[in-house]
């Protein structure tokens, strides 16, 4: 529910209201145009808002939000080509005060025009995210996942870190499952939404947001603020949720020990197929217990209105003394005009003629294995400053269903800063000078004569000169460096482009690969930005059906630990060193020396303490 304040919800709940609304049309050249509500044609104009199916409640639903209107307007419409459409609502006060609220805004994708009306139609930015989703393997936060989606469509992320954090899931490390279906960054965010059970929606002011169907009471509507009503007999709940794991082709029921409700099939989710299975399983749990908390009745209503309720929002209705709770899944705004909420769901006594087992065949694969290209793409979603250590930029996973052979390419957009160095040259120059003339006896003629005479002097020039940076690219291919092909670049200052190559050979069959590369500097300095570092790894029957080994890759850099002055022996001051070492039999055959203890918190205090390890044998010897 968009907030405003205790005045407005008063008056909004009166059986008579002063209002009228206005928009605005900003051209592709950002002109705007303002109109108001005389040029609103009577009867036309609609927001459009949903945020689950026509029969039953979902989570990671991705609808956009639609508008049409007619305007008494000259506009030419074909100057409305990549133009948008902003509508405001302005509600008069009892203190004559007008409170505005925004109604969104909106893409304008249809303009048609007849003698005197301008009609138009068009929907939110939601439809911008229906772009061609390139990636194959990557991961992050469901923050750093949005983010992303968000920069690439040019829309605005309308949540903090912590308000995603707060989410279901939120902070877990998701990571896409190679095998998955996502076509655009709208299917991406779909299963992001669905992880953090919740949907997504374009604000009001035109940002992404994630909400989840609210708990508490927004508002309530009365039998006078209805004009028709159609109230279920049942009431909507959920005990269970249904999700496909692809790895296993088998669908996984989680459910409450009381399991006399729904359940909510979630499908097969790329984002919770990677990792553990007490990961998978922990995120199923987490989303089980917030999905178990949607309870409503369904209802079907027309009302006088309130423009402020929005999809997901929980209301109170009025009926034969009792008050009903409903969602708000549907909901139509008509511009001067009634409004009109729906809340949909389905009856969960009917759902106990379905057994357990067909719950669980919905959502199986039928997967097909078949001889076509497969492509594994990688895309780096953070940047990266190299140095003259080996730094991973690339790191994809794969799988080989049969004996083959792959191809790796990638594309690295890189901005290089040079070092310079001052170096000093000589310049030799000739310089003409006029020279007094002497006579045979040395002096000077009366008066003097002067001839010019070519002289050659040096001068110091000093330049800075840019040292060429050196780019090294190592090859890891299951872990082992690659020895043998190490391509090395030169560049000066600037944005240059590294292409990299390398065929992959003799791919066993049934196993799971792994192919880095690391990238290193000799001098100067080198910055990829975040998606400047674009990879594939291209071939015939490859997948990503293996289970996880267990391993964990982590590239870490300790420097030297000094400690001093920061325990109750002030003297103490040691340098610490992290070195791999083999694992040695416990055995102890050395007596250890003596100890002494001086001066700590109690000031007289003073103890000599021997401390002496025998070697087994011994012991048991003696025993």
């Amino acid at each position: 529910m968009y907030p405003t304040s205790n005045e407005y919800k008063t008056v909004i709940k009166k059986n008579s209201r002063k209002f009228y609304w206005t928009g605005n049309i900003i051209l592709k050249d950002e002109t705007i145009i303002p109109f108001t509500n005389k040029d609103i044609l009577k009867g036309s104009g609609y927001i459009h808002r949903s945020c689950s199916g026509s029969s039953e409640l979902e989570i990671g639903t991705v609808y956009a939000g639609e508008f049409g209107i007619s305007l008494f307007s000259n506009i030419d419409r074909y100057s409305l080509e990549d133009s948008k459409l902003e509508l405001f609502y302005h509600q008069e006060l009892e203190s004559k005060k007008i409170e505005t609220i925004p109604m969104g805004i909106f893409d304008v994708t249809e303009a048609n025009r007849s003698k005197k009306i301008l009609e138009l139609k068009g929907y939110d930015y939601m439809l911008r995210f229906d772009k061609n989703f390139p990636v194959t393997d990557t991961f992050g936060t469901a923050f750093e996942l949005l983010s992303l989606s968000c920069e690439k469509c040019k829309v605005e992320l309308g949540m903090t870190e912590d308000e995603v954090k707060a989410f279901v899931n939120g902070e877990e490390v998701l990571a896409i499952y190679q095998d998955h279906d996502i076509e655009t960054y709208r299917d991406f965010i779909h299963y992001i939404a669905s992880t953090l059970g919740a949907f997504a929606g374009v604000s009001r002011e035109g940002k992404l947001v994630l909400k989840k169907y609210e708990e508490s009471i927004s508002t309530e509507i009365k039998t006078r603020e209805r004009f028709s009503s159609s109230i279920s007999d049942f009431k909507t709940r959920y005990t269970a949720i249904n999700s496909t794991n692809a790895k296993t082709k088998i669908a996984e029921y989680y459910s409450l020990e009381n399991d006399d409700g729904l359940t909510m099939n979630l499908g097969i989710n790329p984002l919770m197929q990677l990792g553990v299975p007490e990961k998978r399983k922990r995120m199923c749990e987490a989303l089980l217990t917030e999905i178990c908390k949607i309870h409503h009745t369904p209802f079907d209503m027309v009302t006088i209105g309130d423009p402020s309720l929005d999809v997901g929002d929980r209301i109170a209705i009025s009926y034969e003394e009792e008050k009903i709770e409903g969602l708000i899944t549907d909901i139509e705004y008509k511009i001067n005009s009634k409004h009109r909420i729906l809340g949909v769901g389905k009856n969960p006594y009917l759902s106990k003629a379905k057994s357990k087992n067909d719950k669980n065949i919905v959502g199986l694969l039928n997967q097909i294995e078949s001889e076509k290209l497969v492509v594994h793409a990688y895309s780096n979603y953070s940047a990266f400053n190299l140095s003259t250590t080996d730094t991973p930029i690339i790191r994809i996973e794969f799988a080989s269903n049969k004996e083959t052979e792959a191809i790796f390419n990638a594309s690295i957009l890189l901005n290089i800063i040079c070092d310079t160095e001052e170096k000093t040259r000589k310049i030799s120059r000739k310089v003409k000078k006029q020279v007094e003339v002497l006579n045979n006896d040395g002096k000077s003629y009366d008066p003097p004569k002067f001839e010019v005479k070519e002289e050659t002097e040096e001068l110091d020039f000093i330049e800075n000169i840019e040292i060429p940076t050196r780019l090294v690219v190592t090859y890891v291919f299951n872990d082992t460096k690659i020895e043998h092909y190490i391509p090395k670049e030169t560049y000066l200052s600037g944005d240059h482009i590294l292409n990299l190559f390398y065929p992959l050979t003799k791919l066993q069959e049934k196993t799971m690969n792994n192919f880095s590369v690391l990238i290193r500097l000799e001098s100067g300095q080198a910055m990829i930005g975040k998606d400047n570092a674009i990879a594939a790894i291209s071939g015939q029957s490859l997948g990503s059906t293996e289970a996880w080994d267990g391993k964990l890759k982590i590239d870490e850099s300790w420097k030297i630990i000094e400690l001093s002055h920061s325990f109750l022996l002030r003297k103490l001051k040691a340098d610490y060193k992290v070195e791999r070492q083999v694992p040695r039999p416990l055995v102890f055959n050395e007596k250890v020396g003596r100890f002494k203890y001086q001066g700590l918190m109690l000031g007289k205090y003073k103890e000599e303490i021997i401390t002496e390890f025998k070697d087994k044998e011994e012991e048991n010897a003696q025993g």
